[in-house]
């Protein structure tokens, strides 16, 4: 029985225990719990990242720091939590580097860094970087991790732009030696170097940045070049390929090589095709070759082959020709009645004697038969038509030149005149017609038509009344040239005629087309305004001038956007814009030119608002499209920006005069982009009655209203 209950009490005893047991367990786990939640490193910035243990109320911290002092200050942060809290202490102190250096090195077979690094996140970002492989860095501290890896990002962004570099960081002294291709890869090298170092930096330029290329002048079996070529390739080649001797071979041998290689393939893409031509000039760089010369037609073949293989984006430009002096062909026929004289060049295989022989007489001065043909014209069947017509003229002359035939004289009637275009409709169809015949007056009252139009020019048809003629026209309207096929009268009076073309050349710019008519004595005028000029405002002012029949209307669509033409008054180069036909410009754009360039357009052309108002006159479409002109060239290529800038004095007080001003310049600048010019680097400002930009200018003693463009690098 005894024995019994002392089992009994045993096993009671060992339940309790248990129970007990599993109770402290379970209220343990939830106070290492509350404490992991309680114990962190938040707000700490560390470079090596810290583990925490919690066992009971110990709270073990373990990890690099870079020094006792960040032990410390980990230690204070950790000690607040409670006082129920120990803190075990297993960090260890990572070595301090002294001196602390990281050195770079490029060459061909890439970067590798070596020395120290402040932490091993630090360290793997400069690997991937650069390749782990390149990397053999060890952790020590003595840097802080922002600053190294800062400047390490630096350092290697410098090396890109060189050939080859050691850089060495040591402390605060950075030491860069380095090779760089080129002065800008130098000058990016240097921009990119880490900041907040005393730099000591030796960088070799290889190069002086001029382009590779080579310009050959060959003349009476000899050569002379000039250039510079890549190493590997020796100027040698240049005498040997075109197979002449050199008479001087200046060409620079660089230290740098091709890089990829497509000078040297336009190079001798180039020299072959040279090797071709007798004698000429020939131009090679990187971009552009550019051929002159005289070949025979094998050697021309033969070089558009070895031309065939210059690189694709190699740009050619070839002007080789068959032996020849080359002076144009023409022939010029000049018949006085009696005698007919010959002067010109004509193209082989062309009998000018068979086809003279209606004339009962000839000189031929200054004649040349050339060795060449003209293709594949007709120049026989052009000159059996010209001087058939010529025969039948009191006197006259015959142009004919490649694709033209010009005859112009004086027939007697009609008859004769439709004699003589019956013998010019057989001319061959590539040669375009172009005559002018003076008829002896009829007796019929005057009545021509001047036909107008900005891109093909004036044509003159008709009779005209006395003492007017083409001659006079063409000088009134400052044209160049007027096509002329009218006949000048002996009645009809000119002087009202004369007043209102005076008048019509004042405006004539504003005209994209017109058609000006004198029939039974009386005027009349219809047109179409030249695109950005209001028809309506230009009718009005030549109503102010004139009292004649005048219909104007607006331009249509006439040309696409980004067409271009040459104007037939001005002679310039204008491209289609919206809104207008503008000037096309290819100077190279700074801001003292393209301020030069608006200045001269405001001083010579007429560009003023309307009285107290933010409105244009019509006369000053021609102005505004000759500046959208300059304006866009200017903006498309360069960093260019510019203020337009407007003065204005004519109203009664400051505020109104800047509020006109205001209004003024943002008129202006619509004005503009409504004639193809972007808005984001032209700014409207309005000084009103200030002083302008240009202080040179004499003072406001006797102001007047103005615009200015003020031109600057884009900030």
């Amino acid at each position: 029985m005894a024995f019994r209950t002392k089992i009994g009490l045993i096993a009671f005893c060992v339940g309790l225990s248990a129970l007990g047991w599993l109770a402290y367990s379970s209220w343990l786990n939830r106070i290492e719990a509350r404490i992991a939640q309680r114990v962190t490193l938040d707000g700490l910035e560390l470079d090596h990242p810290l583990q925490i243990s919690v066992n009971g109320r110990v709270v073990t911290v373990s990890g690099w720091v870079n020094s006792e002092a960040e032990r410390a200050r980990v230690l204070r942060h950790l000690h607040p939590h409670g006082p129920d809290i120990t803190v075990a202490d297993r960090m260890s102190v990572l070595a301090e580097a002294r001196p602390y250096v990281t050195q770079i090195i490029r060459d061909a077979q890439g970067l590798r860094v070596s020395g120290y690094a402040p932490s091993q996140a630090a360290l793997e970002a400069v690997a991937a970087q650069i390749g782990a492989g390149a990397a053999d860095l060890q952790l020590a501290s003595g840097i802080s991790q922002a600053r190294w890896r800062g400047a390490m990002e630096s350092a290697i962004k410098s090396l890109s732009h060189l050939h080859s570099a050691t850089l060495r960081l040591e402390d605060s002294q950075l030491h860069l030696t380095a090779t760089a291709r080129l002065p800008d890869d130098a000058q990016a090298a240097r921009a990119a170097l880490p900041a907040g170092y005393d730099s000591q930096v030796e960088i070799e330029v290889l190069d002086d940045g001029q382009p590779f290329a080579l310009s050959v002048q060959l003349s009476q079996g000899q050569l002379t070049a000039m250039g510079k070529f890549p190493t590997g390739v020796l100027p040698q080649i240049v005498p040997e390929d075109i197979g002449r001797p050199a008479r001087a071979l200046r060409i620079e041998q660089a230290r740098i090589d091709d890089a990829d290689g497509q000078f040297t393939q336009a190079l001798r893409a180039a020299l072959r095709a040279m090797a071709q031509v007798q004698s000429g000039q020939l131009e090679v760089s990187k971009e552009r070759i550019e051929i002159t010369g005289l070949v025979n037609r094998a050697g021309l073949l033969r070089a558009e082959r070895a031309l065939r293989k210059r690189p694709a984006n190699t740009e050619l430009m070839r002007r080789l020709e068959i032996y020849d002096d080359g002076q144009p062909f023409y022939l010029l026929a000049e018949f006085d009645g009696a005698e007919v004289q010959f002067r010109g060049k004509i193209p082989y295989g062309v009998k000018l004697s068979a086809l003279a022989t209606r004339f009962e007489a000839q000189r031929s001065e200054n004649l040349v038969q050339a060795e060449i043909t003209d293709g594949a014209r007709d120049w026989t069947g052009a000159l059996v038509a010209g001087l058939a017509g010529l025969r039948e003229m009191q006197h006259g002359r015959l142009m004919v030149a490649p694709g033209s035939l010009h005859l112009s004289g004086t027939v007697t009637t009609p008859e004769i005149q439709a004699k003589i275009e019956a013998h010019l409709a057989q001319k061959p169809a590539e040669f375009l017609l172009t005559r002018r015949f003076d008829l002896v007056d009829d007796g019929t009252p005057p009545d021509f038509t001047l036909a107008y139009d900005a891109q093909s020019g004036a044509r003159l048809s008709g009779k005209l009344p006395k003492g007017l003629d083409a001659a006079q026209i063409t000088q009134i309207l400052q044209l160049p040239y007027i096509e002329d096929t009218a006949q000048v009268g002996l009645i009809g009076r000119a002087d009202f005629t004369r007043q209102v073309l005076r008048v019509l050349a004042d405006w004539l710019r504003h005209f994209e087309q017109f058609e000006f008519q004198y029939s039974a004595g009386q005027l009349a005028l219809k047109g179409v305004a030249a695109p950005g000029v209001a028809a309506e405002g230009l009718a009005a002012a030549l109503s102010s001038r004139f009292v004649i029949a005048t219909e104007i209307s607006e331009a249509g669509p006439s040309a696409d956007i980004g067409a271009e033409r040459i104007h037939a008054r001005s002679g310039l180069l204008e491209r289609r814009e919206p809104g207008a036909w503008v000037p096309v410009y290819s100077f190279e754009p700074t801001a003292a030119r393209c301020s030069a360039a608006t200045s001269t357009i405001l001083e010579q052309e007429h560009l003023r608002f309307g009285e107290g108002l933010a409105l244009f006159d019509v006369s000053a479409a021609p102005a505004l499209a000759h500046l959208a002109g300059v304006i866009g060239h200017c903006l498309r290529n360069s960093a260019l920006r510019v203020d337009a800038v407007d003065h204005s004095f004519s109203m009664q007080s400051e505020a109104e005069n800047d509020q006109l001003s205001r209004a003024r310049a943002r008129a202006l600048v619509a004005a503009l982009t409504s004639r193809g010019l972007t808005k984001e680097r032209i700014q409207p400002k309005g000084f009103g009655d200030r002083r302008p930009h240009d202080t040179q200018q004499l003072s406001f003693a006797q102001p007047a209203d103005r615009i200015e463009f003020i031109w600057d690098e884009q900030p």
